[in-house]
């Protein structure tokens, strides 16, 4: 790959009509790893991938321009990631000269370390809240229901003005009050409007931590189409309670394919304890049991405050919580510092006076250096046409390539009663070997 497109392309970009989401700090490119299916590469994934992560990082270093490399599958996202490992390596200067964090009140690499720590070993839950989805396009909760009192409901300037002095959730009830009567529901109108085809960068780099499990009260299909891109599966609860490996997200405030059920109103709010106890008691495991990654979500939400009393309650009071959370915010506050001292770690992307656009580019390379430390090579080790990215391993690769071969010669290995098929499974599953089918 040569410089000159990457300019042309930039030049594009820069002159297109058509406005970005929000003005990105520097310009975005995004690129696919292509000729690793059926192209010239299929063979040679590994040497493929290493070509493009080297090149395009020299590139967007000469250009001031940030690449999204764009990897389909666990195999293709691991192996760009050993790629950038073999070039930048986990020592701290070098990551901080990979990632280097403008204006951070606080150190963002020790942050990502422990996040990733907690990811490897499956301790970390993500809560995914609606500021995620706001990189999307879709509209903060606030603006979304003074736009439907607008345009839907037909209010006057000085009924909007009223209406932005209540609650949100007061605010949704008079809406869905006013609403009934010109032959809708509030519902079905926030549904259609949060319909959006495209998930954020965010939400990509959320749904490629190796994380199983993930909480959000964002109604939107956004970070399930992000996870289930490269034919993965995914548990919806609580309506979709399949085996999916373990991999599950639970919409606590429900989703647009069931708008009737979507919590919304005030009295959605006050008849969820009776209706969705369950759910709201499986958070709180989580929170005492797991480590929460909280992203997007308002440290000043109601449900927040009630959630984290609640396991408060359940601990008995003890000096707040165990540090059981880190919340990402994009702004420092020190007040929210304060509030939350003794209960979640708060890790703020920016300074106060930083523009909400570096603050949120910030938050998307936080988020991408979590992933980085977080990846290992497991998903590829054993897919011959990565042998490129793991010749530091051969001995190991060698020995599990013949307890391979001997599977595939083990009538056993099929038995799912066995511990030959459970070996086998776990070979395939997670180490990508080429298991073959086993002769009768």
């Amino acid at each position: 790959m040569r410089p000159a497109p990457v300019k042309m392309a930039i030049e594009e970009a820069k002159s297109r009509n058509v406005n970005p989401i929000y003005n990105w700090p520097l310009p975005r490119l995004a690129v696919n790893i292509v000729g690793s299916d059926h192209g010239g590469g299929s063979q040679k994934k590994g040497h493929l991938v290493r070509g493009l992560v080297h090149t395009l990082s020299d590139l967007a270093n000469e250009h001031g321009v940030d690449i999204v490399l764009v990897a389909f599958g666990a195999k293709s996202y691991a192996a760009a990631q050993r790629a950038r490992r073999q070039r930048i390596e986990v020592g701290d200067e070098n990551l901080r000269l990979a990632w280097p964090f403008e204006n951070a009140p606080v150190d963002l690499l020790a942050a990502a370390r422990e996040l990733a720590h907690q990811a490897i070993n499956s301790h970390l839950v993500l809560f995914v809240g609606a500021g995620v989805s706001m990189g999307a396009g879709l509209q903060p909760w606030k603006d979304l229901l003074r736009d439907v009192a607008a345009t839907e409901a037909m209010f006057t300037d000085h009924a909007l003005e009223q209406l932005a002095k209540r609650d949100p959730r007061d605010q949704a009830t008079i809406l869905e009050r006013r609403l009934e009567s010109l032959a809708t529901t509030l519902k079905t109108v926030v549904a259609r409007r949060l319909e959006k085809p495209c998930y954020a960068l965010a939400h990509g780099l959320l749904a490629s931590l190796p994380s199983k499990e993930a909480v959000t009260t964002n109604f939107d299909e956004l970070f399930e189409t992000a996870w289930t891109t490269g034919n993965r599966s995914l548990a919806i609860l609580p309506d979709s309670a399949v085996d999916t490996g373990g991999r599950w997200l639970l919409k606590l405030h429900g989703s647009v394919t069931e708008s009737h059920k979507m919590i919304l109103t005030r009295s959605d709010y006050l008849d969820m304890p009776r209706q969705y106890g369950a759910l709201i008691g499986l958070v709180q495991g989580l929170l005492m049991m797991r480590h929460m990654m909280f992203v997007g979500y308002s440290l000043q939400d109601e449900d927040f405050h009630e959630l984290i009393h609640e396991v408060r309650v359940a601990q008995g009071y003890k000096d707040g919580l165990k540090l059981r959370g880190t919340v990402l915010t994009l702004q420092e506050d020190e007040l929210d510092r304060d509030l939350w001292r003794q209960d979640l770690v708060i890790v703020p992307m920016s300074k106060p006076r930083v523009s909400l656009e570096v603050a949120s580019r910030q938050l998307e390379m936080f988020l991408d250096l979590v992933g980085y430390l977080s990846a290992t090579s497991a998903a590829f080790f054993l897919d011959e046409t990565y042998d490129e990215l793991s010749k530091d391993e051969t001995i190991l690769r060698d020995a599990l390539n013949q307890l391979v071969e001997h599977l595939d010669g083990d009538p056993k290995s099929r038995e799912d009663d066995t511990v030959a098929y459970k070996v086998r499974h776990f070979l395939r599953e997670e180490l990508g070997a080429d298991v073959k089918d086993v002769p009768n």
